[in-house]
């Protein structure tokens, strides 16, 4: 029987694998308008103090869990705690994992080489999957997700560099709190005025093309999108637990 190997540090996968299947520094991230948390990557504007995070718009408590349930089966669940009132663009769990050995991957139905894309193909579905050479699978199902009424749950699949990243991403539902339009290029970020952005979001079709459109669209597409964000009142908690399922 095919082994499953892993290294799990601080309730994180630090590498594994299973037979031809490669991956390694899982984790999460979280972003407001200005700061960026993560595990795997340098924070933006944000810091930690064992669990609790600073962000620019207020604290967050994250807690990550990981745990081996089953020899061919990891559970990967976080919780991200709103210490203050705090507006939020996202909660993510990510998964990494090398390219080589993967022949393609599927969501929503849908099968994709890797092409160095770098589009984030998100669709709000439960379950992802890659697909080795050699025919082993690693299917992610999301089993649970608490947005508190004010965030959904989507899968995406990325094609990037030398990776293949699946996030379980909690993102904002209307009505929004805020929309932050943004033009980002090598020198600075240009953004629209807080009610330009709101009043473009209230119309339904550039609503569909704006947002999120640079990660949809892919690496060779303009830096411009439209990132809603809704707020997490102090006492509410957004919650994901994800189960990776190797065969």
């Amino acid at each position: 029987m095919r082994k499953l190997d892993v290294t799990i540090t601080d309730n994180r996968v630090m590498d594994g694998q299973f037979g031809d299947i490669s991956f390694a520094d899982w984790g999460i991230e979280c972003s407001d308008r200005h700061s960026f948390v993560t595990l795997t990557d340098i924070p933006r504007n944000a810091h930690n103090t064992g669990d609790i995070w600073h962000l620019s718009g207020g604290r967050l408590k994250i807690d990550l869990k990981t745990h081996l349930v089953a020899p061919r089966c990891l559970t990967v669940s976080a919780s991200f705690t709103a210490l203050d009132d705090i507006m939020l663009q996202d909660a993510v769990i990510r998964f990494v994992f090398a390219k080589t050995g993967i022949d393609h991957g599927i969501i929503a139905d849908q099968s994709f080489k890797h092409t160095n894309s770098d589009k984030y193909r998100l669709y709000p579905v439960r379950q992802a999957e890659l697909v080795s050479h050699a025919n082993h699978r690693a299917v992610l199902t999301l089993t649970r997700s608490d947005g508190a009424g004010r965030f959904d749950p989507y899968l995406y699949l990325r094609d990037r560099d030398d990776h293949w990243i699946i996030h379980a991403r909690l993102l904002p539902c209307g009505p929004v709190d805020q929309v932050w339009l943004r033009w980002a290029n090598r020198f600075c970020t240009l953004s629209a005025p807080n009610w330009a952005a709101k009043r473009l979001w209230r119309i339904g079709p550039v609503r569909r093309f704006l947002w999120r459109l640079r990660e949809r669209r892919g690496r060779h597409f303009p830096e411009i999108q439209a990132v809603p964000l809704n707020r997490l009142k102090a006492g509410q908690t957004l919650g994901m637990e994800v189960a990776c399922h190797f065969h």
